[in-house]
């Protein structure tokens, strides 16, 4: 028996229907979550999108890190661009950020007491917001990985996520310290902030770019003698001590052969309190080096011990942490001394020892400073600078879904970081120019 035509008609109309809810899901939602997507009115606006998207939009066009042959982290991540609108052809005039979460030491309160405020002095047409009932102005919305449900909770997350906006995920800790159960947050966030190179909006402790800005507007005598006023040898302040952590075996066998001072939660606690940023530097200066061992080898990950503690109090800073090849690409060329360049920690003792009685040779990690800095260093502007840069220039048609956000941060079999020490965990202090097992109580 023959269908009639009105039955045909009624089928086809069903079955394009249906098509257009799984393209339009798959395409413009890619978010595995029970949440409302309000609608993106510029949709009414559309206009005709040109074969090439970079002709209308030159900021568009593809980018090689999200080519997989590239770029293999990027096969843990989609990218698509939506069609062009009469909305995002236009310049941008201004953007908005919306704290969904605290930062991790609730300094919303202090830092936003009104709510909103440009925290990027330099680009005011950036404004941020702490409260969570002005999501649907937001460009962005901040997520701070430390205040984060430890496993996806819709509870706890906005119940609307705007097609427009860029969920940006915040961590500039090292992998080896876990705070999320990060497979419950599949295809949530858009952005990444953190240390590494290839985050979508820098979160680095220091840079470059800042370290010579400083050092061009402070001024450059070439004939100082950085050993003058310096009468001790080594000090390190560390909150961290634990017995699987690489750099603490490292220590142990290091303090057998030359005197360091060491201050903070794991040594002498009542020198200075932490982050106490006119403190610190009184006390650092005293020295020729700075122990800028970072908590965990991983790549890229250099943090404020060796730019704010080592760098900026003109000493030396004897790093461990990231490969030698990080440091000569990220840092001052001949600023550091890398404990992978000796064969033991003795090795290294007896070295720094000889550069601190030797001051030429210990004048020449300064020399940095009188040579021109590299050309096409990346801008770094601060973390919320960076951000409003990324929203004001980016391509505003190009969107971005972290898939597999575990698997990009720790890398395939974890090979962002060096494993921890295989041992039991004990927590350790420095009494006496050892560390010893100890049980803390603060």
């Amino acid at each position: 028996m023959w269908l009639s035509a009105k039955y045909l008609f009624k089928l086809s109309f069903v079955i394009l229907l249906i098509y257009l809810v799984h393209f339009a899901d798959k395409k413009f939602l890619r978010v595995k979550r029970d949440l409302k997507v309000d609608c993106d009115c510029t949709k009414s606006n559309t206009v005709t999108v040109p074969p090439n998207p970079g002709q209308a939009l030159p900021n568009c066009r593809s980018d090689p890190k999200d080519d997989p042959l590239v770029n293999p982290l990027s096969k843990f991540y989609s990218v698509w661009y939506d069609p062009p609108t009469e909305k995002t052809l236009a310049k941008r005039e201004h953007v908005k950020i919306v704290f969904w979460t605290e930062l991790w030491d609730n300094r919303l309160s202090k830092m936003l007491p009104r709510g909103r405020r440009a925290m990027c002095p330099s680009r005011p047409n950036c404004m941020f917001s702490k409260y969570r009932e002005e999501i649907g102005e937001a460009d962005a919305v901040f997520f701070g990985v430390s205040n984060l449900s430890k496993d996806y909770n819709s509870s706890a997350m906005p119940t609307v996520r705007y097609p427009h906006q860029h969920w940006v995920w915040f961590h500039t800790e090292c992998p080896n310290y876990r705070s999320i159960n990060f497979e419950t947050y599949r295809s949530v966030f858009n952005w990444t902030i953190s240390y590494r190179a290839d985050s979508d909006s820098s979160g680095i402790w220091g840079s470059l770019y800042k370290t010579y800005q400083r050092v061009k507007d402070e001024g450059v005598d070439p004939n100082k003698d950085y050993t003058a006023g310096k009468k001790k040898l080594a000090v390190w302040f560390i909150s961290k001590c634990n017995t699987q952590a690489n750099r603490i075996a490292y220590a142990t066998e290091l303090v057998k052969h030359m005197h360091i001072d060491v201050y903070g939660r794991c040594g002498t606690n009542d020198v200075c309190a932490k982050w106490h940023v006119k403190c610190m530097p009184k006390v650092i200066r005293q020295y020729k080096f700075y122990i800028a061992f970072e908590n965990m080898k991983c790549k890229e990950y250099l943090t404020e011990k060796f730019w704010r503690n080592g760098l900026a109090n003109d000493v030396v800073p004897v790093v461990l942490g990231a490969n030698r090849s990080d440091y000569e690409r990220l840092a001052p060329p001949h600023s550091y001394i890398h404990v992978d360049d000796f064969k033991s920690p003795k090795e290294l003792a007896d070295y720094l020892k000889m550069l601190a009685d030797d001051k030429d040779r210990y004048n020449a990690y300064f020399k940095w400073k009188t040579i021109p800095p590299p050309k096409n260093m990346p801008l770094d502007e601060g973390v919320w600078c960076n951000l409003c840069r990324e929203l004001l220039e980016r391509c505003p048609t190009k969107r971005k879904v972290y898939t597999d956000l575990r698997t990009w941060f720790e890398g395939e079999n974890l090979s962002m970081c060096d494993p921890a020490e295989n041992v039991k965990y004990q927590e350790l202090r420095f009494v006496d120019n050892h560390f010893k097992i100890t049980t803390y109580t603060d």
